[in-house]
């Protein structure tokens, strides 16, 4: 019968640069105004330029659509408040509910 030898358990580094690098979506940008290079400053990867600038108008159009939709909301609420005002100044004065 051959000798089993038990081994302990050993934790992982976790957080390695490498997987830092691998699991990071490069969205806190760093620039290298010395050496004209972008890199991100979570895992520190040199990054293209031009992916950055990609990378940057395609968040900032993201915010402008997510604008854009909280000024349709906003305007909705406020032709609806508009619509319930007219509706309680159009009441009788008998039919309005005390507060």
């Amino acid at each position: 019968m051959r000798k089993v030898i038990p081994f302990g358990r050993r934790a992982v580094a976790p957080n390695t640069p490498r997987d830092v690098e691998a699991n990071c979506a490069h969205r806190n940008l760093r620039l290298v105004e010395q050496s004209d290079i972008v890199m991100c400053a979570v895992c520190h990867a040199t990054l293209s330029p031009i992916w950055a600038l990609s990378m940057l108008s395609e968040q900032y159009a993201f915010a402008m659509a997510h604008i854009d939709r909280l000024k349709s909301r906003i305007e909705l609420a406020d032709a609806r408040i508009l619509e319930l005002s007219q509706e309680l100044d159009a009441m009788l004065p008998g039919e309005k509910k005390p507060e």
